[in-house]
């Protein structure tokens, strides 16, 4: 500002010579425009040193005051020399305390001391200006009301700024307690996996023994089958437990290009052969072949909890359709069933942790809430997206989006 001003007093023939007290103004000016590059020097130095040492940091608060100081006091003397009486003409020395009040963060002592000096410079410089002693006064009194406003000015920012930052503090602080209490999590996790799974295979082990003897009536085998089904539900709550805690991590997992009809066909015979009950399971293609990079564990558990879904909310008789759909240029996944249906209400928190969409299956089948979240997080980390569309007893359809790879790009005979 102060070398913009000597450049337009240089070059323009703008009346400056009618300007009061014109060479003090100029003298000051040079004084000026030679000592502010010195704050921005010192100010970077002091940077780099600031959080190491105390001495810096106290040079660097001294510093801030010399140069709240320096400004207000170039708005005053512009006000002093450019009018013969300063209180008709302020703006400058307005300018210079609000450009101060807004951007400097001043402590509350800080700033007393600046009112003070302030003050006591404008009362000894006055007299310079006006002889009269009713002038004098009325001008230390309207710049006690200026200082006065920039006190109120310094001191509600620095209110605002303090709370910005202790508010920034307290989220940074719980950053750091979350991310520990995850890490926890995950390390509790693994030892429940290790604990836990262990012994439920035993107990299985030992029921499929017992189930093979002939001596056991009716009714102890129905006990048995029990205890197998029971085992195998908590192992499938572990797995699902430890399968959210990994895809919380940003650990990449491997991928591999396959083909989808012939990948999808494969998970759905498997469904058929093994898992089916009175639902019929039925899987439409695509004539072309289709390509992209999967990894064939995690899809595949993303498929058995989608056909999973839809088979226990779908009444016997009904069938589930899985189809692979290429369009514009995107691989479509469908898994439609015809079942109950997910309320309309419901479906904002389908894909949420322990979701309270979470609900019963036509046939009592139990639910924690964890597969329809562990299935998004395996797709988002494919680089795709899933979305669910469905009408209260009409049936349910989930979506999955994917990038295929460019065939004419590959060398597939």
């Amino acid at each position: 500002m102060s070398l913009s001003i000597r450049l337009i007093c240089r070059f323009t023939n703008l009346p400056f010579n009618n300007v009061n007290h014109i060479d003090e103004l100029g003298i000051a000016n040079m004084i000026s425009t030679i000592i502010t590059p010195l704050f921005y020097v010192g100010s970077t130095l002091l940077i780099k040193y600031f959080e190491h040492d105390r001495l810096v940091e106290f040079i660097g608060r001294a510093l801030i005051l010399i140069f709240a100081l320096f400004v207000i006091t170039n708005g005053m003397r512009v006000t002093f020399f450019v009018m013969h009486n300063p209180r008709n003409t302020l703006v400058m020395y307005l300018a210079a305390l609000t450009l101060v009040g807004v951007f400097f963060t001043l402590e509350y002592y800080e700033t007393l001391f600046v009112v003070v000096v302030i003050s006591v410079i404008f009362m000894l410089t006055v007299p310079y200006y006006q002889h009269s002693f009713e002038e004098q006064l009325l001008n230390d009194v309207v710049s006690a009301v200026l200082v006065t406003l920039f006190f109120c000015i310094s001191r509600f920012v620095f209110s605002y700024r303090a709370d910005n930052y202790l508010k920034l503090k307290a989220i940074e602080e719980k950053n750091i307690e979350i991310e520990t209490a995850s890490k926890l999590k995950n390390e509790i996790l693994g030892i429940v996996a290790h604990d836990l799974r262990n012994p439920l295979t035993a107990i299985k082990a030992l029921a499929m023994i017992m189930e093979e003897d002939e001596t056991i009536d009716a009714d102890n085998q129905e006990n048995i089958q029990m205890i197998k089904t029971s085992c195998d539900k908590a192992t499938s709550i572990i797995n699902d437990l430890i399968e959210t805690a990994n895809n919380e991590n940003d650990i990449a997992f491997d991928i591999e290009e396959v083909e989808l009809n012939q990948y999808l066909l494969k998970v759905v015979d498997e469904w058929v052969k093994n898992k089916m009950g009175q639902v019929k399971l039925l899987y439409y293609g695509t004539d072309q072949p289709i390509y992209t990079h999967i990894n064939m564990e995690k899809m595949q558990r993303v498929m058995d909890n989608l056909i999973s879904n839809a088979i226990k909310f779908s009444r016997e008789g009904d069938h589930v359709e899985v189809s692979l759909r290429d369009t514009d240029g995107q691989i479509f996944i469908d898994v439609k069933d015809f079942g109950m249906g997910i309320p309309e209400k419901l479906l904002p928190y389908i894909f949420d942790r322990f979701s309270r969409a979470s609900r019963r299956g036509i046939r009592g089948e139990e639910s924690v809430g964890l597969g329809l979240s562990i299935v998004k997080q395996i797709v988002k980390k494919h680089g795709g997206d899933i979305e669910v569309c469905s009408t209260e007893k009409q049936g349910t359809t989930f979506t999955i989006h994917m990038t295929p790879i460019k065939i004419d790009n590959k060398a597939h005979s």
